[in-house]
């Protein structure tokens, strides 16, 4: 039972590992379980082909090629494909890239499982039961497990991609056996009296190592990039934040405002209006002056990265107005203002305030976006701006 359960442990554990890297939008735990007992099941089309050319041994470097490439590692990582390409890959519940590196790692770690638990039988008998369960905990089951995610990365894009659909899935398939067939290939070489000449089994272990490692670094990099990707569709905010902006961050916050006003209100009041008002509200002394007077500015990030800003102040007693807020094109819609108003609120409500207040442009699609987070049209305002302009707003208003 000791041997059965070293066998089993490390593809569950790698399972579980896969299982919590995908936090936000996790698939149903019987679409996972199905994939793992798949990815049990295509071992055996394995079996079969490699037991032909089992009685074939390679006796050159080319045909130890052969064998590690395209006998072994096409056929291991063929059926794993097939089972992440028309199981998988079908789920309604495949809704983002990341699903196509869980799906990977829970078919290869099927596979990788009962190939684990027929190796360590085999040696069983003779004493080595052990030392096999050991050295494949650390090499062969992850080294499968990064090829499933070499593999379910490009799968994953080419979910998303109908343009490069065929180029992609293909390129999956690709990186696992090339991988799959660098690792074995140098293992491989062990086998051959000739090579012995030139290169130990020690250097050749090392390359065989080295493929590992590389496949691995590989595959943690593209699990954070699609991680990364889900965070920012189904919990964006997560990783946000907003801190107090002083004087010193003035030319942030003229930055970010030259970046998202034209893309905001061009199409609203016209690029030279937007430029007006740009020099009027977001000139250095401009600004300097309106923290003078006790507008408190904020900046919103994403991690480290200034996304947004906001301004309140006190209008009268009870009331704020949140003079300005704005995020970066590329976060609009991803529920960053949300967020901004949301921590405004929270700490207003914590001086006594009642009621916030704001204006919004009456062609602002915002407005709908302000309404759907409890503001109500308490009137309309058009302000003379100078030089001809006017702001032609409605006033919102929500009781906090």
């Amino acid at each position: 039972m000791e041997l059965l359960a070293l066998a089993i442990a490390p593809g569950l554990a790698i399972c579980l590992f896969i299982f919590h890297r995908d936090a936000y939008n996790r698939e149903p735990k019987r679409n996972l379980l199905f994939s793992f007992f798949l990815g049990a099941c295509s071992i055996i089309t394995a079996i079969l082909i490699e037991g032909i050319f089992k009685e074939i041994p390679p006796k050159t470097i080319s045909g130890t090629a052969v064998t590690a490439f395209l006998v072994v590692a096409l056929t291991e990582e063929l059926g794993k494909f097939l089972v992440l390409r028309y199981y998988a890959y079908t789920r309604k519940s495949f809704d983002e890239p990341l699903d196509g590196i869980v799906y990977g790692v829970m078919i290869s770690m099927g596979f990788a499982t009962l190939e684990n638990v027929l190796y360590v039988a085999k040696y069983a008998g003779s004493g080595q039961g052990y030392q096999i369960a050991f050295l494949r905990m650390f090499t062969a089951v992850p080294a499968h497990a990064a090829f499933g995610v070499l593999m379910g990365y490009y799968v994953g894009k080419a979910k998303f991609d109908a343009v490069n659909r065929r180029g992609l899935l293909l390129a999956g398939l690709f990186w696992a056996v090339l991988f799959h067939g660098a690792y074995d290939y140098c293992l491989f070489l062990q086998g051959l009296p000739a090579i012995k000449n030139i290169i130990s089994d020690g250097l050749l272990f090392a390359g065989a190592i080295a493929s590992f490692i590389i496949g691995i670094r590989l595959s943690l990099k593209h699990i954070r990039m699609h991680r990364r990707l889900s965070q920012q569709t189904f919990k964006p905010t997560e990783t946000m934040a907003i801190r107090k902006a002083y004087p010193h961050d003035i030319p942030l916050i003229r930055d970010l405002a030259f970046k998202i006003w034209p893309v905001t209100y061009s199409s609203i009041v016209g690029m030279d209006q937007v430029n007006y008002m740009l020099g009027l509200l977001y000139s250095e002394s401009r600004l300097a002056e309106d923290m003078q007077k006790g507008i408190e500015f904020v900046i919103l990030y994403d991690g480290v990265q200034p996304i947004g800003f906001a301004s309140i102040g006190l209008m009268e007693p009870r009331a704020y107005k949140l003079h300005k807020i704005y995020v970066l094109p590329s976060y609009q819609g991803k529920g960053a203002g949300k967020f901004i108003i949301n921590e405004m609120i929270t700490a207003i409500k914590q001086k006594g305030a009642t009621s916030l207040l704001l204006n919004v442009n009456r062609n602002n699609p915002a407005k709908g976006f302000y309404e759907k987070l409890g503001f109500t049209v308490i009137k309309e305002e058009d302000i003379d701006i100078g030089n001809g302009y006017f702001m032609n707003d409605y006033v919102m208003e929500k009781v906090v």
